[in-house]
């Protein structure tokens, strides 16, 4: 029930102004020219009238029901009686109109009914007692209502949704007197009589007498009652009224002015299955018919009258001398039309419907563009039909709430409502106070908040980013706890008084929460994932082979189970069996992959096995609530226990294929090891896995490829990288050959470089004796030097961002001296290298022809894998590079910021050892190696310099879980190697250590899409949100903090590698590529310039402020947007940055060098923010 208060009829259009004035003008225009608009709106005298001080409930409902007499206070659809000519049988027909009954005439007839019960002789209605109502929106069910009220019985309404047996415990622990029941319930309700305790009375009300069936069900329920010997006696309501009409008006309930007596039972399963009674005295009911709206209150009633929405929005339109319309089907199958009809002004919508409503306009469109309309028209136009003829045209107010809806539907309802649509979070223990809008804590009501930790699900308020726990509100209305449940009302409230919601949320921001999920809704499984079911039904129910669907996990497992009620056109299929059935299950298992690989969802999400249910979750089978929810107590009980004995089967399955593979595994052909491995850790073994299958494709996600590596490395006893795992061009036929060239190579591996189980890794270790055979390196001392680097350059890593246009700048040097360029990337084959590199200069068609013709004469393209033995290359491969080569530029690596250091040893560390081999055999070769500047933030000792030697500045790294850590020490490990096989073997060595990589300055498109800095430009353009200055928590006096922002063009720092390397032809020489040029850039400028380059954005003057909307902007972005923003890269961006103006990492020598090539060190510029909006609108990201 509402608080009372006066309400903005715009409330919830929060927006621009010119919306507002929009909604406004429509509001003056309508009130002019729609009659029924007009005449629905409030009357300031019933308003004062009702506001008296003191007044009771009946007496607030007999003013109003006497101040709008003449008004329409309830229509219903007009229907006629129609008899089948061949069966002679008659039945009702809904006509295309509603009739109306007015206020004086519903107060009448809710008197008259007052009157029958208040006198009948042998069980008289009085005060206090209970009157249950089991029914759906109808002139009669209010009036059930009203002479309730009028009695001062205390209403209870029941789920009609709910099992008899629910509705039998209802009836006995509330002693019920008096059960009035809807015909169409009238089965439900004799059941649950029969089952237990038996009121005085039964009233069967929304009866026409003429319509046969109605007629026989009445007759049917007299006779079972008659059999059973059951006191109960039945009525019509109609034959009531009629009664009532004869005899003397019952009193108006008045009670005592010391007395708060009990109005209202609203009985909720929550989440345990077990109804428990809400007690609403009369002091929270009245503020329902307290209500004022300026707005005229023309609703359409087709929710629930057991929800409070459903109850509390036909009251409400009353309150407010409106009129509600009442569907007549409870199953929604009217509820287009009736919207049509009524015209609504305001609405709620539940999820159920707004998903409706958007498969509507999906349907309408297809069948359009089908028949040939251009598909943009024909989407604006069905939105305006629906908006103005399917909702009538004159909606002013539409909310949601109950369940979230999916982003796609949540805006196809915003831009057809054309306004904003506010989603609600409420709870019928607060009296449907609403608590939450669009995530703003609601004060008045809400009088203070907090959060809980939840330990059992991993909830805590000191988790980061955001305090996360369950909700705990205090507030100015509440129920008067549970009926007859006083320690579960004890349960819910905590000392203080606050109110245990059972929600858990994230708390963005003061007053400013996220829905995480209810806590049962919310899996934690076994390695620490929480995986939100409902969403993941919502997600997979969008399968057209997908009826309906229930995911069941617990945090025993370490993944998901499902039921899936196939579509109904496979039902026949599956229903013969056999090999019928089994491609039935299949063709859902992969619908089922290609949703989560759609929405990005993660490896643990996707069902490992399901079952197939044949008959729908319904009402009917107690297994969906009445506004189509799943109610995940009955679903556990009818499948848990199927479900769990899947889970050992399959855990008995994978334990016998595990000790199979471990003790045999590695004496059966690698492949069909690989094969038989692969499935177990995919969970997949019901799939028909093949050679030539990836990882990926699969399902496999890095944490799952890790799984899977350190599965294949207890088998066959050698590290398998990640890396082929999940090499773009592998499968599971080159996992296998990868472990058979592991199997017969004396390769370097973590464990005897470091030791087995190193949670230290020391420079000692890396001793190139190691990695390189012992005639390698006797051979190699004294060769003779390599040529300039004019002749042949190797290079890896041609693929990456930096990589590609140090390709490009070799590749122009080499054209001047007549030079060879080979590159080593992964590919199936050379010609699919080739492809891959050049696919990654696609973006501009002018850099992919200025490639072609430079690498026409001078490139060659050798597939290879640096995480391979030798490089993934064949010994005749390996000595003719021997051979050629005099320059090495090894840019190529697994980047990959959350594996271990283990993980990325072969590719990162042992692929550098196998260039060092390279580089010593046949002739001294000079390598440019392309570390990183985060080498520094691995060591202990800080900031690493330019001329200091990294054994001694960094002689140790510890192994942690921290992001990018395995990362840095697989870089730091290559570099002390080069040191060694400069010390041991006098090789020419440059390290270059690139900060941030910006986008290239000319050619479009050429821009690191997952770097940090992307992702910040794309997040602040996209959310229209920046600070006023990055460097402080708010500007002082207006004026921005001086500040610089570190970082190079891609196109700088290939052609600055290359020149230095060029020049430095011996010694071992790095060079920490920081330092920008004259001038203070910063991220506030860059602001400046994306406003500049059209961007929409906002300035929020506190820092803490910005960050807040920030978040909750990205985290509001669709799927895919979410993705490539900010979000997952946040932390750095929680305090203001430091505002210095000098940089804080040693560069002098490479500053130097860029000098004596010849070059200057660049300026960051406006030119170069529109490049970035530029590229991104190009790639389709704005």
């Amino acid at each position: 029930m509402s608080t009372a208060q006066k309400r903005d009829p715009l409330q919830g259009n929060q927006g621009a102004d010119a919306e507002r004035e929009k909604q406004a003008q429509r509001f003056l225009q309508l009130h002019a020219e729609d009659a029924q608009f007009r005449d629905a709106m409030a009357l300031e005298a019933v308003n004062e009238a009702k506001r008296q001080p003191g007044l009771r409930l009946a007496e607030v409902v007999k003013i109003v029901m006497e101040g709008y007499a003449e008004r329409p206070a309830l229509g219903q659809r007009a229907r006629e009686i129609v008899t089948d000519p061949a069966s002679g049988r008659s039945t009702i027909r809904l006509l295309p109109r509603f009739e109306t009954v007015s206020y004086a005439q519903l107060w009448r007839r809710a008197c008259t009914l007052a009157a029958e019960w208040h006198s009948d002789a042998d069980a008289p209605l009085r005060a206090g007692d209970f009157l249950a109502i089991l029914g759906f929106a109808s002139v009669d069910y209010a009036t059930n209502i009203l002479a309730g009220i009028h009695l001062g019985a205390t209403l209870v309404p029941l789920q009609t949704s709910a099992p008899a047996s629910n509705h039998a415990a209802i009836l006995a622990e509330t002693e019920t007197h008096t059960l009035a029941c809807g015909i169409d319930y009238l089965d439900k309700a004799v059941e649950a009589v029969l089952a237990g305790h038996a009121p005085k009375r039964l009233v069967v009300f929304d009866v026409e007498p003429r319509d046969d069936a109605q007629r026989e069900r009445l007759d049917v329920a007299r006779a079972q009652l008659q059999a059973a010997d059951c006191p109960i006696r039945v009525d019509t309501l109609e034959t009531l009224v009629e009664r009532g009409a004869t005899l003397p008006a019952a009193p108006l309930y008045v009670p005592p002015e010391e007395e708060d007596p009990l109005a209202w039972l609203f009985y909720t399963s929550g989440t345990t299955g077990t109804p428990k009674g809400a007690m609403f005295p009369q002091s929270l009911v009245i503020n329902t018919w307290l209500l004022e709206m300026p707005l005229p209150a023309i609703t359409l009633s087709f929710m629930p009258m057991s929800h409070l929405v459903g109850n509390g929005f036909m009251l409400m339109s009353l309150g407010c001398g409106g009129t509600s319309f009442c569907s007549p089907k409870s199953d929604l199958s009217t509820l287009f039309e009736d919207l049509s009809l009524v015209r609504p002004t305001m609405v709620s919508l539940v999820p159920r419907v707004c998903e409706m409503l958007y498969q509507h306009f999906l349907r309408e469109v297809d069948r359009r563009v089908a028949a040939g309309e251009d598909a943009a028209a024909v989407e604006d136009a069905v939105k305006r039909e629906m908006r103005e003829q399917l909702l009538g045209g004159r909606l002013f107010s539409a909310g949601t709430g109950s369940a979230a809806l999916a982003p796609e539907i949540y805006a196809f309802m915003k831009s057809m409502l054309d306004m904003h649509m506010p989603i609600g979070y409420a709870s019928t223990e607060i009296g449907g106070g609403t608590v939450l809008v669009d995530g703003k804590i609601q004060r008045p009501l809400v009088i203070d908040y907090k959060l809980e930790d939840v330990p059992e699900l991993g909830y805590f308020t000191t988790d980061k980013p955001y305090p996360r726990g369950e909700l705990l509100v205090k507030t100015s209305q509440f129920m008067g706890g549970y009926f007859k449940r006083p320690e579960l009302t004890a349960e819910r409230l905590d000392a203080e008084g606050f109110y245990r919601t059972g929600d858990v949320m994230a708390e963005l921001g003061p007053d400013h929460l996220q829905f995480v999920d209810r806590s049962n809704n919310v899996i934690k499984l076994s390695q620490g994932e929480f995986v939100a079911v409902a969403r993941l039904e919502a997600l997979y129910s969008q399968s057209p082979l997908v009826h309906q669907i229930y995911i069941y996990g617990t945090s025993e497992r370490a993944f998901l189970l499902a039921v899936v009620v196939p579509a109904v056109e496979l039902l026949g299929r599956y229903s013969r069996g056999g090999a019928d059935a089994e491609q039935v299950k299949a063709e859902i298992r992969q619908s089922l992959q290609a949703i989560a690989e759609h929405n990005g969802l993660n490896g643990y999400e996707l069902p490992r096995d399901f079952i197939i249910e044949t008959e729908a979750f319904s009402q009917k089978n107690g297994l969906l609530s009445e506004i189509g929810k799943h109610l995940r107590p009955m679903l556990r009980a009818r499948y848990g226990d199927t479900l769990e004995d899947l889970y050992a089967e399959m855990a008995q399955g994978q334990v016998e294929e595990l000790r199979a593979l471990r003790t045999g595994g590695a004496d059966q052909p690698v492949l069909e090891t690989v094969l038989r491995a692969l499935k177990v850790c995919l969970g997949a073994a019901a799939l028909d896995v093949q050679p030539e299958d990836r990882f990926g494709d699969l399902g496999g996600d890095s944490l799952t490829a890790l799984e899977f590596a350190i599965l294949l490395e207890e088998i066959f006893d050698v590290e398998v990288p990640v890396g082929t795992i999940i090499n773009p061009a592998g499968s599971a036929r080159l996992v296998a050959e990868t472990i058979e060239r592991a199997r017969n190579s004396n390769r370097a591996t973590f464990a005897n470089v470091h030791g087995k189980g190193a949670t230290r890794v020391k420079a000692s270790d890396l001793t190139l004796d190691k990695f390189i055979d012992p005639d390698t390196l006797t051979n190699a001392t004294g060769l003779p030097p390599a040529g300039d680097a004019s002749g042949t350059v190797l290079l890896t890593g041609a693929t990456g961002f930096l990589g590609r246009f140090l390709a490009i700048a070799w590749l122009e040097q080499l054209a001047k001296t007549g030079g060879r360029l080979v590159l080593i990337a992964r590919g199936a084959d050379a010609q699919d290298a080739r492809r891959r590199v050049e696919s990654a200069l696609a973006t501009d068609p002018a850099l992919l022809e200025h490639f072609r013709e430079l690498a026409w004469d001078h490139l060659e393209v050798v597939a290879g894998d640096l995480a391979a033995p030798d490089l993934g290359l064949d010994a005749d491969n390996l000595q003719s590079l021997a051979e050629r080569v005099d320059v090495i530029v090894h840019c190529g690596a697994h980047v990959n910021h959350v594996l271990p250091y283990k993980q990325l040893f072969a590719a990162n560390v042992a692929g550098t050892a196998d260039l060092v081999r390279l580089a010593i055999t046949g002739k001294r070769k000079r390598i440019h190696y392309i570390s990183t500047l985060g080498v520094s933030t691995v060591c202990k000792s800080g900031l690493v310099d330019e001329t200091s030697d990294i054994r001694e500045a960094a002689p140790e790294c510890e192994l942690r879980e921290d992001y990018a850590n395995g990362y840095g020490v697989s870089k730091w490990a290559s570099e002390v190697l080069l040191r060694e096989a400069h010390d041991d073997f006098g090789l020419p060595v440059c390290v270059f250590r690139p900060g941030m990589i910006l986008a290239h300055s000319q050619y479009g498109g050429q821009l690191n899409v997952p770097d940090m800095f992307t992702r910040l430009l794309y997040s602040l353009a996209v959310t229209g949100v920046a600070p006023a200055t990055f460097y402080a928590q708010e500007l002082a006096d207006g004026e921005r903090p001086g500040a610089r922002y570190e970082g190079f063009t891609v196109d700088f720092l290939a052609a600055a590698t290359t020149a230095i390397g060029l020049r430095v032809t011996s010694d071992f020489h790095a060079y920490n590529e920081a330092g920008a040029g004259t001038g203070n850039v910063s991220l506030d400028d860059f602001v400046d310039w994306l406003v500049d380059a059209g961007c929409a954005i906002t300035r929020v003057p506190r820092y803490d402020e910005w960050l807040a909307h920030f978040e909750t902007a990205m985290q509001a972005l669709p799927e895919e947007q979410r993705r490539q923003s900010l979000l997952a890269l946040l932390a750095p961006y929680r305090q203001p940055q430091h505002p210095g103006v000098e940089s804080v990492l040693p560069s002098g020598e490479f500053r130097a060098a860029v000098e004596a090539s010849g070059l200057a060190m660049p300026q960051l510029s406006r030119a170069l923010i529109d490049k970035y909006v530029a590229d991104l609108r190009q790639l389709a990201l704005l």
